[in-house]
This record gives C-alpha cells, sequence and structure tokens, in this order.
C-alpha cells in the first residue's frame, strides 16, 4: 500500500518508520529542502520514550538524554508553587523517568531509521497544499503544481508557534535552579526550562496555548518575547530575561485541511491544554502513531477500517486523559 505522508517532522517521520516497517511504501513530502531538526530542547515524559521504543530508537534516544529528577511547576503570574503537578501525575510512577534532549536528538534516530527502511522516500521540497480523495485513492497538491497519488494519506500536527532559546548554565547559576524541570504557568500561556544533556546549556521556552503553528523559522529579540506575554508575572519575566538570541519557530498545521473522508488520518495535536504544548505534542504525536499502526494491526487490510479503527481510539483516548485531569 502507498501511504503519502505531509510533513517530514518528528511526526511525519515517526509516522514513516511505523508503517515502513510494516510493508508499506511510504513516501515522507517534506517542504524544505532538507531534513533538517531543530536547535532547541524537547522534554521526554516516561511514555513519549516508551513509544520510541516502540519504533526501535528508545534506546538512542535514551543514550543522548539526560534524566530529571525535580519537577517543579510554578505560578507564573503570583511566582507561588503550585501544590499539585498536573503534567505527569498519573505517568512518574514508572521506572522509566522524566528526560531531557536536543530535538536533534531525537530527529536524527527518526531520520536514520528512515533511511535504513527501503519502504521509505523521503521527498524534501514537496510542500503539500491541498487534497482529494478518489472512490479508492487520495490526490495530494503540492505548491509547485505537481499531484502525488496515494492509497491513503496521514496528516501531522507537532507543535504550536513557539519562542525559543539556549542559555549557558554560566550565566543563570545564581538566579534558578538550573537543574529541576521548571513549568511557569499562566492562564493560557506557560514558560518552560529545563537542562539539556551536556549541562552547559539550559533549554528556555515560552508558548501560547492558542497559537497556531505555521512554518516559520525567524529570530525574535527579547522586547519582542516580552511583549508577547504582556500579563505574566514578575519572577518568570526574570527568566524571559535571562535569554538573548530568541526564535521564532512554528510547523505548518495540517488539520484544517482535513475534509471528510474515509482514506485521510491526522496524527498530533495536543489532546489536553493543561499540559505545556511543545512536551505534549511530540508525546500526543508519538502515541498517535502507535496508535495508527496498531488500528492497521487488526485492520485486515482494510482502509476504511483501519482509519476508522484509529479515529475512534483518538477519540476515546481524548475522553480519558480529560476525565483524569479534572482536578
Amino acid at each position: 500500500m502507498r501511504i503519502l505522508v505531509a510533513g517530514g517532522g518528528l511526526g511525519g517521520l515517526a509516522a514513516a518508520v511505523a508503517l515502513g516497517g510494516r510493508g508499506h511504501h511510504v513516501l515522507v513530502l517534506e517542504p524544505r529542502l532538507h531534513f533538517l531538526g531543530r536547535a532547541a530542547g524537547v522534554q521526554l515524559t516516561p511514555r513519549t520514550l516508551r513509544l520510541l521504543g516502540l519504533l526501535g530508537v528508545g534506546e538512542a534516544v535514551r543514550d543522548r538524554s539526560l534524566t530529571i529528577d525535580d519537577l517543579r511547576f510554578m505560578d507564573g503570574v503570583s511566582g507561588d508553587r503550585l501544590a499539585r503537578d498536573p503534567l505527569f501525575a498519573w505517568d512518574l510512577n514508572t521506572s522509566t523517568p522524566l528526560a531531557s534532549a536536543h530535538h536533534l536528538d531525537l530527529y536524527e534516530p527518526l531520520l536514520d531509521a528512515c533511511e535504513e527502511l527501503d519502504s521509505v522516500s523521503l521527498c524534501p521540497g514537496s510542500e503539500v497544499v491541498d487534497h482529494y480523495q478518489h472512490a479508492e485513492s487520495v490526490v495530494v497538491a503540492l505548491a509547485d503544481g505537481r499531484e502525488i497519488t496515494g492509497d491513503a494519506l496521514v496528516l501531522t500536527r507537532e507543535r504550536p508557534a513557539v519562542y525559543s532559546t539556549v542559555v549557558p548554565t554560566e550565566l543563570i547559576a545564581d538566579l534558578w535552579d538550573a537543574d529541576a524541570a521548571t513549568y511557569w504557568v499562566g492562564e493560557d500561556w506557560h514558560v518552560s526550562h529545563y537542562p539539556l544533556p551536556d549541562y552547559r546549556y539550559v533549554a528556555l521556552s515560552a508558548v501560547h496555548h492558542r497559537s497556531t503553528g505555521h512554518i516559520l523559522d525567524d529570530r525574535a529579540d527579547l522586547e519582542q518575547v516580552l511583549a508577547a506575554f504582556p500579563d505574566i508575572g514578575y519572577l518568570a519575566r526574570n527568566v524571559l530575561t535571562t535569554g538573548r538570541h530568541w526564535r521564532l519557530s512554528g510547523a505548518r498545521d495540517h488539520a484544517p485541511m482535513i475534509r471528510r473522508g474515509d482514506r485521510v488520518a491526522r496524527v498530533g495535536g495536543a489532546s489536553n491544554r493543561h499540559w505545556p504544548l511543545e512536551t505534549a505534542d511530540v508525546e500526543q504525536t508519538l502515541a498517535d502513531v502507535a496508535a495508527l499502526a496498531t488500528s492497521w494491526d487488526i485492520s485486515c487490510g482494510s482502509v476504511r477500517r483501519w482509519f476508522a479503527g484509529y479515529a475512534a481510539h483518538r477519540d476515546e483516548h481524548a475522553a480519558r486523559v480529560a476525565a483524569m485531569m479534572r482536578f
């Protein structure tokens, strides 16, 4: 079966590994001219690490990551520590620790896994702008006017627009604890910082929960970052001022492109907005990829049954997470 994957980010590569490993011919359609990771940090939840293990890259990622023992949630306005840490409340009682890594520490093992599979074709310079379905196929339209036909289409959404930077640890050693993963939570935003594997740098990011992701990678100055968070509290604002070389980045969200049909599936998109989004989107994307692969295994080769089962699984998961997060 020929599977088209729109987007060569973490979600697109993970889907290619999972489906290519099951014998499908997978075309990963990436709008950029090269398959590249980002110069940013990534938090790895226990579940994220387990899901990477299912893709065969868990050990490679774990070897390049840093275990984090201290997780803190702070009120981003008042500066008070929150009584309950909502992020991983039901998942920290496992033997798998919370960890941090560079984005490349996830991206490169997944890219290597794709390149090792003869069933996966990486297609840079191929931006998907639209799609439509025939009775037994789906066609994607590319920005350069080409059209590509497949048996099914996977659309990806991985992260919102986020301001990110890395700060030399030596510059903040006397200001706040660089060894802990800390989240400053506002009404519809959060700021996060955590150490990276070499301990020389701390990853620092800020994101609005309602921001719209799209393809961008622009420099941003500190004034621009502070202006984007006008209601941030004094202590959290001081954290932001430690950053100097900011970037505003985001991924194309293909979700609005989805129309009714039985040969198109979406992976990614945080299922719970209480979570820090750049962490939750990675976990949710990998969980969706695992569910997509499992749904194929029990579909008896029917695309309609495959994607119907996958959609039902996503709905059930979203309801379960929403129920657990009522506190």
